[in-house]
Formats: structure tokens, C-alpha cells, sequence
């Protein structure tokens, strides 16, 4: 839902220099409860770029269910460009607007509130595995929407693959409740990538640099020697590999990262949830 989403967004506000990237962060067991939907903005447009104001959109825990894109694309451009026609997304009347704005207040007040309530009742002790970022950046080519040129579609589905091995770090958890701080299963804590953002390049074509950390480069389509782009499978074995062996060449090491098959997803997603 969230990569579905983030397509939507980008695809609207392609040319739109005021939306910089989008960042793309799964939330579980044992940091965060499950079920969490939550969409915030940062904006440093009034007071320059060393000054930044997060502002929440909107969290499915206050609303009480998700929101549909073009609730979302008009939020983002009240934010950014209050000016800019939406077409069949725009809003259909005032009423909607107002109440929004007036609760505004009490949905950055009830935010912090879940992460209250974990602390207080988090009494397993959470590996150091959990608290480490494993951060991935995607710089990708806007081109025309229905251009070739365009790699929003790629880079979506890079994203839910490096994303979906969130599934296997809920499965490890839960076997590490029932075992206990057995040393053999910390051992054995998978590595995910906790935030993936994607990065709109309105100037070059053909674009596609992938970062890990913003600092090493997994991939550059521009210095390869085809006009091919990376397999998404392989893209994730690179990312793991780099993670687990500070080098992205999969000749370096065993890999760190697997993702579930259908039978161990399907179960993950009854014990946790959907995120």
C-alpha cells in the first residue's frame, strides 16, 4: 500500500521541485505496534534548509482507516503549492479542508502516544540488531510519465522488494519470544532495510543510482555498459550483501537476506498484520 501510494504522489507532483523524495519506512514488532499507516511531511520551504517542521498528514490510528490517494495529494499540495490545480484528485468541497485544519493539532498531540504506551510495556530485552538503520536511497529519472525515460515503475518495485524483508525480521521475532534470548537465535536476527527513499531526478535521463546509507553506491545505471537495469533480485542480494559485508559484489561473502517463501509470508502476516 505505502509503495502504491508513493507512485501516486510522485506521479502527480513529477514536475513539482517543491516534492524532493519520499521515504518509505516499515514499522513492527518489538519498536512499534503493528498496523501502523502514517504520513508526514517535512518542509524547510519557510525558514531555509537548516530549518525543518514535520507535519502530520495523517495516521490511520486517529482517522480510523486509510486514506485514499487524492485525500493525500491534496494535503501534500495545501502544504506545498496551494495553487496547483489536482484535476480529478482535487477536493470536491471546503467542508473537508476545514475540518481537516481543524484537527490538525490534535493529530501531532496523538502521535507520540503509541510509542508512550511500547516503552512502558517492552520487558524482553531488544537485540542491538533492531536499533541499527540500514538506510537505501533511490535516485531515479522522471521523464514523461508514459515515457520510457520515466523510472518510477522500477524503482516502486525495487522498493517493495527491499521492503518485504521486513516480513522476515516479524518472523524472527517471534521465534525469539518463545526461545528466550536463546544466543543461537540472536545470532540468527535477520538484517532488513528499515527505510527506503526514492529520490525524483527531474533533470537527467536514464537515471538510476541506488546508495546504501548515503555513502556506498550499490548501483549506477549510468556507468554500466548496456542500456539493461539491474534485476530487483539481484538488487536485494547486493543491498544484503553490502549490509552484512560492507561490500556490494556478491563474490564477497554469504548473504545476510533472504525473503520468506509464500508459506512463511502468509503466516507472518496473520501472527503481525498487514503494515
Amino acid at each position: 500500500r505505502s509503495t502504491w501510494m508513493a507512485s501516486e504522489i510522485l506521479t502527480t507532483f513529477a514536475s513539482d521541485t517543491s516534492l524532493s523524495s519520499i521515504s518509505l519506512i516499515p514499522k513492527g514488532p518489538p519498536l512499534s505496534d503493528g498496523g501502523i499507516f502514517r504520513i508526514t511531511a517535512d518542509s524547510t520551504k519557510e525558514q531555509g534548509a537548516d530549518f525543518k517542521k514535520t507535519t502530520l498528514l495523517w495516521d490511520r490510528k486517529i482517522e480510523g482507516r486509510f486514506p485514499e490517494s487524492k485525500e493525500v495529494k491534496q494535503l501534500i499540495r495545501d502544504l506545498v503549492d496551494p495553487d496547483k490545480d489536482l484535476g480529478h484528485s482535487d477536493k470536491q468541497t471546503d467542508d473537508v479542508t476545514a475540518k481537516e485544519a481543524d484537527c490538525v493539532e490534535c493529530k501531532e498531540q496523538q502521535q507520540d502516544e503509541p510509542k508512550q504506551k511500547k516503552q512502558e510495556s517492552n520487558e524482553l530485552a531488544i537485540p542491538d540488531i533492531f536499533y541499527e538503520q540500514n538506510k537505501v536511497s533511490i535516485e531515479y529519472s522522471t521523464g514523461a510519465v508514459s515515457s520510457p525515460e520515466n523510472g518510477l515503475y522500477r524503482t516502486n518495485f525495487y522498493a517493495n522488494e527491499l521492503l518485504s524483508c521486513a516480513y522476515e525480521r516479524n518472523a524472527w521475532w517471534k521465534q525469539y519470544q518463545q526461545d528466550t534470548n536463546d544466543e543461537k537465535t540472536i545470532a540468527s536476527a535477520p538484517v532488513i532495510v528499515d527505510n527506503v527513499t526514492l529520490i525524483p531526478n527531474r533533470e537527467l535521463n536514464g537515471a538510476m543510482k541506488i546508495q546504501l546509507n548515503g555513502e556506498m553506491i550499490i548501483y549506477d545505471h549510468s556507468e554500466e555498459a548496456d542500456d539493461e537495469f539491474i534485476d530487483a533480485s539481484r538488487l536485494r542480494k547486493m543491498v544484503a550483501n553490502a549490509i552484512t559485508h560492507g561490500d556490494a559484489d556478491l563474490n564477497s561473502g554469504e548473504l545476510g537476506l533472504e525473503l520468506l517463501d509464500d508459506d512463511e509470508a502468509e503466516e507472518a502476516r496473520k501472527y503481525f498484520g498487514v503494515f
